[in-house]
């Protein structure tokens, strides 16, 4: 496996980019999307009126909501976002977590990987929170880490939605997941499995959106001061 041609950039993309790599641990796994969420502003369009047009518009107001602002219209369009390989049906009960997930064949590990269960959903140890396996392993530098994340302002995206997914962000720190291939010696592995929270009983159909993985610069990379006038 560490014999994989790499396929090398330009001098001046190499220059500009952060490149992450990834893979399918199962033949199951759906590829990472752009996440690229609808909006529907409701703010009219001034740029096209005329001044007059403006002025009485202002006079009698407007509805505004939150996706007219840009920056939420920009955090939902960040980030890669993974789906879930398989149908999957997940409840807590007096006894714990219970679910019921397809196998993972073994015909489907394209990378020898299984989770303890041997299905889609698996347990983190002893925690009684259930873990979604996406299939999806990442390839990234030492110098970044990847934040695993919900997807942003799911309650207007996705109000039916019955679970939560725990963030966290995968550092070099991180190295569970190894990393095979010699010509990425710069760069740490992790997969994409989602730890969830539920809400109530939770039926997931393969292709649901599940949640984001997205770059972060490491804190020692940040400084925060205080500006201060003359």
């Amino acid at each position: 496996m560490n014999e994989l041609p790499q396929e090398p950039l330009h001098t001046d993309e190499a220059a500009d980019k952060i490149v992450i790599y990834w893979e399918r641990e199962y033949s199951t796994a759906l590829a990472p999307e752009r996440l690229k969420l609808d909006f529907h502003p409701h703010r009219p369009l001034l740029s096209g009126m005329s001044l007059d047009e403006q002025r009485s518009l202002a006079v009698s107001g407007y509805k505004v909501m939150p996706d007219d602002c840009g920056p939420v219209r920009t955090v939902g369009q960040y980030g890669w976002l993974i789906r879930s390989p398989a149908d999957c049906k997940i409840r807590r009960t007096a006894d714990g977590i219970k679910w019921q997930a397809p196998p993972i064949l073994p015909e489907e590990r394209l990378l020898g990987y299984k989770s303890f269960s041997g299905t889609y959903v698996d347990l983190i140890l002893n925690s009684g929170f259930p873990k979604l396996c996406c299939g999806i392993r990442f390839y990234y530098p030492k110098h970044v880490g990847l934040m695993m994340k919900d997807i942003p302002n799911r309650f207007y995206h996705y109000p039916e939605r019955t679970f939560h997914v725990w963030e966290g962000i995968k550092t070099q720190e991180y190295k569970r997941t190894p990393n095979v291939y010699e010509w990425l010696h710069d760069y740490d592995a992790f997969t994409a499995n989602f730890l969830l929270q539920l809400d109530k009983p939770t039926t997931i159909k393969r292709g649901d959106p599940i949640g984001l993985v997205l770059p972060v610069l490491l804190p020692k990379q940040f400084a925060l001061e205080e500006l201060k006038r003359p």
